[in-house]
């Protein structure tokens, strides 16, 4: 038998471990809520990333391959102090610039240029490209804050050496999960011209010649980056509006070859060409043209000095070039008459816009000539022109076509010749009861549709002088044939 102590004892140990494991119940309870919180965490919620990247990608061959001067900068580079800046401009949708990268190399290679930690989101890529020492730069970049006013300006109103040639791609990337990669196909801002001029030689008058572009618009200073700016709105011109005319570029007796970079473009360009003179040391104008130059163009400027006065200089493509030189070379002249009998002035002055690089308009408003009714003179060349004789005073119904030569030191066979050369079949030379101590050599269109008459003047220089063929012409004026 136990006694009242001993039981009193046993109970409250029955009830000490009773609530012992009822302790223990409520605290597995209250951590399995934890435990469970813990493991849906690290197993069913992993952190999600919110930034990215992506690799832009850059040939810096590309630009100098679209421009023709590879071969150039490959050797330029060789030489050393310069190398091929490629700079990257990242702006998110507000516009605004988040990221600024860039790349130099000393050769023309692939070059990667890494964008990290962008978050999401789609955002504007630019990729501009040049060549400088980066200690003397000559573009400068500008307002880079926001794409709606970044630009680039040029430093110097001087010529542009090719090395300095500049480029620019953009395009629109979204950055999200893996790693993205923009190819920048580099496209350049402006134009090659290769200047040539043959007979610069230590015997002629000049020391060093320069080549000026002007027009009616200011000169081009620079260009917007936005790729929101069309090819025609993006140009930045001078703050002077009177500056049109400006040098593109120079050579010189010891290299008179030299290829330049330049932004300027338009419609009714002007092209000046001047000498300087070793004697007098001032600028002799050789050669003016009007031309069209498009935006990006790889062109050449040829001039020959010794044939200034019945050739003129060839500015365009470059591609073009050795066929419009072979036909020079082979005494080919560049008079390409409009021969649309009854044609009217808007007519030939189209004509003459469109197969000639270089021309000038002499007179605005038909000029009459006696027995030939009214005349539009155009400036082919230095002392060449083409004459276009109309019935009335309103430009209308062509009827001749003169190509004038007033250079004493061009020999008239190089006009015959020329003819030949053309298709034009000999016919003979005739004479004039009222001009008996001129002969004109008679020449005819393979078809017998053109009659063209060559002479020369007591004074030097010499005609071509085209009209449609008269059957009885001949016989009507009473012309001998020799």
């Amino acid at each position: 038998m136990y006694s009242e102590l001993e039981i009193n004892f046993k109970v409250v140990l029955m009830k000490t471990k009773r609530l012992y494991q009822w302790a223990k119940v409520v605290v597995i309870v209250m951590c399995l809520p934890m435990c469970n919180a813990s493991c849906t965490n690290n197993n069913d919620n992993p952190t999600i990333p919110t930034n990215g990247r992506a690799i832009v990608s850059v040939n810096t061959a590309t630009l100098y391959d679209k421009l023709g001067i590879t071969d150039f900068m490959i050797e330029r580079l060789a030489q050393g102090g310069i190398a091929v800046t490629d700079s990257v401009l990242v702006y998110d949708q507000q516009g605004l610039l988040v990221a600024r990268l860039g790349s130099e190399s000393t050769s023309l290679q692939n070059v990667n240029i890494s964008l990290s930690d962008l978050p999401y989101g789609t955002y504007t890529i630019v990729v501009w490209q040049t060549a400088s020492s980066g200690e003397d730069p000559f573009w400068l970049l500008k307002d880079a804050d926001q794409i709606a006013t970044v630009h680039i300006v040029q430093l110097y109103p001087s010529p542009i050496n090719c090395n300095q040639a500049i480029g620019l791609y953009t395009t629109s990337v979204t950055i999200g999960s893996g790693t993205g990669t923009v190819n920048a196909e580099m496209e350049p801002m402006g134009s090659v011209v290769d200047i040539r001029i043959d007979s610069f030689t230590p015997d002629c008058d000049y020391e060093y010649a320069r080549v000026v572009v002007g027009g009616e618009d200011p000169a081009v200073d620079g260009f917007y980056l936005n790729p929101a700016h069309s090819v025609e709105d993006r140009w930045l011109f001078s703050d002077n509006r009177m500056e049109s005319d400006r040098p593109i570029g120079e050579v010189f007796l010891s290299s008179p070859n030299n290829k330049v970079f330049t932004l300027s473009h338009g419609e009714n360009k002007t092209f000046e060409l001047y000498g300087i003179n070793k004697t007098t040391n001032e600028l002799e104008k050789l050669i003016d043209a009007m031309f069209t130059l498009e935006p990006v163009t790889v062109a050449t400027f040829y001039f020959d000095l010794s044939k200034a006065g019945y050739q003129p200089p060839y500015f365009g493509w470059t591609a073009d070039f050795a066929a419009w030189k072979a036909q020079r070379d082979a005494g080919v002249l560049v008079t390409d008459p409009c021969l649309q009998w009854g044609a009217n002035l808007q007519t030939v002055h189209n004509h003459v816009a469109s197969h000639h690089l270089w021309w000038k308009t002499l007179n605005e408003e038909l000029a009459p000539e006696e027995g030939h009714g009214w005349v539009r003179w155009y400036n082919i060349a230095r002392d060449f022109y083409e004459v276009y004789n109309f019935e009335t005073e309103s430009g209308n119904n062509l009827t001749c076509a003169i190509c004038v030569c007033i250079d004493s030191t061009v020999p008239v066979s190089l006009a015959n010749a020329s003819l030949v050369l053309q298709g034009y079949e000999y016919a003979g030379q005739i004479i004039y009861p009222d001009q008996p101590d001129v002969i004109y050599d008679i020449f005819f269109s393979a078809d017998g549709s053109v009659e063209v008459q060559v002479n020369t003047y007591d004074d030097g220089g010499w005609q071509i002088f085209y009209q449609p063929t008269d059957p009885n012409d001949l016989a009507k004026l009473g012309i001998k044939v020799l």
